[in-house]
């Protein structure tokens, strides 16, 4: 059927208005969005270190601050801890007892680095592989001006076994993570301010020639070269490639004019000594780029492992207590499990800020939170124990997600399973991801 002029396309419309928020679905609107195949799926994956507050049986808080519901499937029942995230019950499964199989020979800490990879990154040889975002990103990364957006509270790549960013890439490389929301803002809705698309395009094409001449250059020099420098020189090669890949996207999108957002709409002037508001404009960040549809894959790592970084101060500025990594020690003390728990409702809180504002974005006969699939959740149950990883799975109803249950799993069941699964409703054609022994039906 031929589209009538006056039929618009609801992207169309907010771009040519500079209007960044979400439409209703005006009637206008309904044969171009009949038209589309389907709404782009997204995928958001937020960490956090250190595990959670798991009071034994015997203490007195266990069915209060217990980080884990009580009860399963359907009818369990939420303790303190993840009660914020109650009006969002139909929407989320609680997970227990998913872990990565090589994980558990790690110290908990050293667990951020495979969180979402599923490597193995024992011993000296440290070698890590591709994250799930990351393989995501190489699908839907496609069709987006940025491929993924990678964030952390303390940003960088920290250091091995104890990594400020979640994400790696192809080459099990960390991917550096940008930190200050103003930055991130103006990369992802702010013009290029140096010069005309013109010049830009040249500068771009010079850069280009610069690249393929280090490129052509390194032939002749590997074959010169033993094999551990040869090594160091693929290492290097591979960032001279993945600088290359930035300035043909950069290229690619030079015509294409950025989604105005509004930039009073958050606060960008956030910093870390405000946890609360800084980790909500860190959230309103992914939220606004998943809108615009300026990315489709997000991760954030709200707190580094070890106590490293300015985000193990957001306890004790937020709510009165100890650093996180302290927290995470002191649970036999007396009322440490609460604090601790406590810290873990304040960021259980912020999530659901996240979903809130994803599940009240209508997006075609659905919500933003339809189309948009979260993890949440750790690398460790409590702070050294790297199994039972405490896990949250949201939205992506319209991607084939069931929800409303708190599942538990047994160590059979390898945490990559969820993953092979995310990847399938996301768009990648695959039948496995790092260690996985097959799909997880049970999510949908």
């Amino acid at each position: 059927m031929t589209q009538k002029s006056w039929h618009l396309s609801r992207r169309t419309f907010l771009h040519g208005t500079g209007i960044s928020l979400a439409l209703p679905m005006f009637e206008c609107m309904t044969a171009a969005a009949n038209n589309t195949t389907a709404l782009p799926p997204r995928l958001s994956c937020v960490f956090f270190a250190n595990g959670v507050s798991l009071p034994p049986e015997k203490h007195e808080g266990h069915q209060q601050w217990h980080w884990f519901p009580m009860g399963e499937g359907r009818n369990y029942q939420l303790t303190d801890t993840l009660r914020p995230l109650q009006a969002f019950r139909q929407d989320i499964t609680i997970l227990g007892g998913l872990s990565h199989p090589l994980g558990r020979l790690l110290v908990g800490h050293a667990t951020a680095d495979i969180w979402l990879t599923g490597g193995d990154v024992r011993g000296s040889d440290y070698r890590n592989t591709i994250s799930l975002d990351q393989r995501v990103a190489m699908v839907q990364g496609q069709h987006t001006r940025v491929p993924s957006l990678v964030l952390s509270s303390n940003g960088g790549v920290g250091y091995k076994t104890r990594t400020a960013t979640v994400s790696f890439n192809r080459e099990g490389e960390a991917i550096p993570a940008e930190s200050n929301p103003r930055q991130i803002f103006e990369r992802l809705f702010q013009a290029d301010k140096s010069g005309t698309t013109e010049s830009q395009r040249r500068q771009l094409q010079h850069d280009k020639r610069l690249v393929d001449l280090v490129l052509e250059s390194s032939k002749d020099l590997r074959r010169r070269l033993g094999k551990n420098d040869q090594e160091k020189l693929a290492e290097y090669l591979n960032s001279v490639q993945e600088i290359e890949r930035r300035i043909e996207r950069t290229e690619a999108w030079l015509e294409t004019p950025r989604p105005h957002v509004d930039p009073n709409s958050i606060k960008l002037a956030a910093k870390q000594d405000a946890p609360e508001d800084y980790i909500r404009t860190m959230y309103d960040l992914m939220f606004l780029a998943f809108q615009t549809d300026t990315t489709r894959v997000a991760t954030y790592q709200i707190s580094q492992e070890d106590g490293k970084g300015v985000s193990d101060k957001f306890p004790a500025i937020a709510l009165g207590f100890s650093g996180h990594h302290s927290l995470s020690h002191g649970g036999g003390k007396e009322g440490g499990y609460e604090r601790w728990a406590r810290y873990d409702q304040f960021l259980a809180k912020q999530h659901a800020y996240f979903l809130d504002r994803l599940r009240n974005t209508q997006e075609g006969d659905g919500s933003l939170l339809d189309n948009t699939v979260t993890l949440f959740g750790s690398a460790t149950s409590t702070t050294h124990n790297a199994r039972n990883y405490p896990l949250v799975l949201a939205g992506g109803k319209s991607l084939g997600f069931r929800h409303g249950e708190y599942r538990k799993f047994t160590e059979s069941t390898p945490l990559a399973n969820l993953f092979v699964s995310m990847q399938q409703k996301l768009g990648v054609v695959s039948e496995t991801f790092a260690d996985s022994t097959g799909s997880m039906s049970e999510i949908g």
